[in-house]
């Protein structure tokens, strides 16, 4: 009796393209769905007590992680501004950097000044604004308005 043939060359590198295409494929869908789906999280209640309001000092952005809002009360004339806490290029929270006076994106670099207006890319929108309703039960309610610009 003869042995059944040997599995050569040709059929090992078949079944090695076929694996590596498989993990390719897999990391390709993994990354998409994440990238589709990051904001998909719990949205933040967008509300804050109107105590907050008290804790403001002139252009020193205070940050509301519950609501996802900065807030900024201007020197001039004392309006309070708020923003979006999340960057306009891909949605990373950012921060304030009291030093340099400017809000900066940890993930990919790009910075926006007080009023939300971008100073460096990769993002190209400014931060989105929101605009407050009157105080009902001590609660300050934020309305999105459209994505960045003044208003």
């Amino acid at each position: 009796m003869s042995e059944p043939p040997s599995p050569g060359k040709r059929s090992f590198l078949r079944t090695a393209l076929f694996v590596l295409a498989g993990a390719v494929a897999s990391a390709i869908t993994l990354g998409t769905g994440r990238f589709l789906f990051f904001s998909a999280g719990k949205q933040p209640r967008r509300e804050f007590s109107s105590e907050v309001l008290g804790r403001l000092d002139f252009e020193m952005p205070l940050h509301v992680p519950e609501a996802g809002v900065w807030i900024v009360k201007r020197r001039g004339d004392g309006a309070v501004s708020c923003l979006d806490d999340r960057c306009t290029h891909l949605g990373c929270r950012f921060s304030w950097n009291a030093e340099r006076k400017v809000f900066e994106c940890p993930c990919h670099g790009s910075e926006f000044d007080i009023e939300g207006n971008v100073n460096r890319g990769p993002a190209s929108r400014p931060l989105q604004r929101l605009s407050t309703a009157d105080p009902e039960n001590g609660k300050i309610r934020l309305i999105e308005k459209g994505s960045g610009g003044s208003g």
